[in-house]
C-alpha cells in the first residue's frame, strides 16, 4: 500500500493546505531482491498488485519460459516502485513488454519514456526487431507515453474463446483440396502460403513487411507448445496440375492450461470465399477436442470483419481487447 498512499493520495490535507509534490521519478534496472514487487505491478496495477497466487502462477510461466527477471526496469519515486516493464523475448526476433494495467501517474510519465527508450535501445543491439506493448483501449495516457516514444497503433485485438462441450464430427475434405501437416518438407509451402494470405488482408495489415517470413513462422511457433501436427496447410491443384497453398491454420497448446490457441488462421486471395474459413475452423474444434482440451481461444483484429464473422458463426464469444503498439527496432 505505500505506493498507493504516495500516488493515490488526496491533494489536499486535513488542514486544507496543498500536499508536498510526488517525489521526482527515475528509471533504472531492477536491484537484486526487487523482482517479486516489480512482477506484482507487471501482472497487477499500481491500485492493486498482484496477489501471491497470481505471483506464484507468473513465476511458473517465467520459469517454463526461461524469462530473465533480472532484465525488468522499474520506475522510482521516493522510496516506492510506481512502474515496471517486464521484456519478454520471442523466437521471432521480437520483444513483448508487460507493464502495468493502470494509467502510469503523471509524475512518472517522462521516467516511464526514459525507461522505454532504455529498454528498446538494448534490445536493438541483441538481434531484435520489433517491440510490443498490449494497452487497455480506454488508456489514454499509457498509450500518449508509448505514442511519443516511437510506438504506433498497430490494432485493437479482440481475444475470443470458446467452450466445446462435445467433439464435433471430422469435416468432410473440400474437392480438390489436399492437407497436410507440418514437417521440414512443407516448410517452404506454409512459408509461401502464409506470405499469400497476407494479400488485402484485413488481419493487423500494419504488421505487412515488417518482418521475414522466417521471423514470423518463429514467433508463430514459440506461441504456447508448437506440435507440427496441429499446423495445417490447405492446397489446391491449378489447372496445370501444380499444387498450390491456398491457406494454413496454426494451433498451439497453451503451456499449463485447458486451452488451445488459435495462433494463426489464412487465406490467400483465391482461396476465399470458398467456405475454406469454415473448413479450417471445424478443423480447429475437431483438433482441440482430440487433444482432451475443453477451451479454444484466439485475437482478431477489430476490424477484420470477415474474420470476426466467421469466428462468431462458430460460437466464439469476447472476452477482453487490447491496443497493440509497436516500435520497429531494427532495418
Amino acid at each position: 500500500m505505500g505506493a498507493l498512499s504516495n500516488f493515490l493520495r488526496r491533494f489536499d490535507s486535513p488542514s486544507g493546505a496543498p500536499s508536498a509534490a510526488p517525489p521526482a521519478a527515475q528509471a533504472r534496472p531492477v536491484y537484486p531482491g526487487e523482482e517479486s514487487a516489480a512482477l506484482r505491478l507487471v501482472i497487477g496495477s499500481l491500485a492493486h498488485p498482484a496477489d501471491d497466487q497470481a505471483l506464484t502462477d507468473f513465476l511458473l510461466f517465467v520459469q517454463s519460459k526461461k524469462i530473465d527477471l533480472s532484465e525488468i526496469w522499474v520506475v522510482q519515486s521516493g522510496n516506492s516502485l510506481c512502474w515496471a516493464a517486464l521484456p519478454i523475448l520471442s523466437e521471432g526476433r521480437t520483444m513483448l513488454l508487460l507493464t502495468p494495467g493502470d494509467v502510469p501517474p503523471a509524475h512518472a510519465q517522462a521516467a516511464i519514456g526514459v525507461m522505454l527508450d532504455g529498454l528498446c535501445q538494448r534490445y536493438s543491439t541483441r538481434n531484435v526487431q520489433l517491440a510490443q506493448a498490449l494497452i487497455d483501449p480506454h488508456d489514454e495516457a499509457s498509450r500518449r507515453v508509448f505514442q511519443a516514444h516511437g510506438f504506433v497503433r498497430m490494432a485493437e485485438l479482440i481475444y475470443l474463446h470458446t467452450a466445446i462441450r462435445r467433439p464435433p464430427a471430422p469435416p468432410p475434405l473440400p474437392a480438390g483440396i489436399t492437407v497436410s501437416t507440418y514437417s521440414d518438407q512443407t516448410h517452404p509451402l506454409f512459408a509461401e502460403a502464409i506470405l499469400a494470405s497476407y494479400r488485402d488482408s484485413l488481419d493487423c495489415p500494419g504488421l505487412n513487411g515488417v518482418r521475414k517470413i522466417e521471423d514470423i513462422i518463429a514467433g508463430h511457433k514459440a506461441c504456447g507448445e508448437f506440435d507440427p501436427k496441429m499446423w495445417f496447410l490447405l492446397c489446391q491443384q491449378n489447372e496445370s496440375g501444380q499444387s498450390r497453398p491456398r491457406g494454413v491454420l496454426l494451433l498451439s497448446r497453451l503451456p499449463r492450461g485447458d486451452t488451445v490457441e488459435l495462433v494463426y488462421l489464412g487465406l490467400a486471395p483465391e482461396a476465399r470465399g470458398l467456405r475454406l474459413g469454415d473448413w479450417l475452423m471445424r478443423c480447429a474444434l475437431v483438433s482441440t477436442a482430440s487433444a482432451g482440451l475443453p477451451r479454444l481461444s484466439l485475437a482478431v483484429d477489430s476490424l477484420n470483419a470477415p474474420a470476426l464473422r466467421l469466428y462468431y458463426r462458430f460460437g466464439l464469444s469476447r472476452l477482453a481487447s487490447k491496443v497493440a503498439m509497436m516500435r520497429t527496432l531494427g532495418s
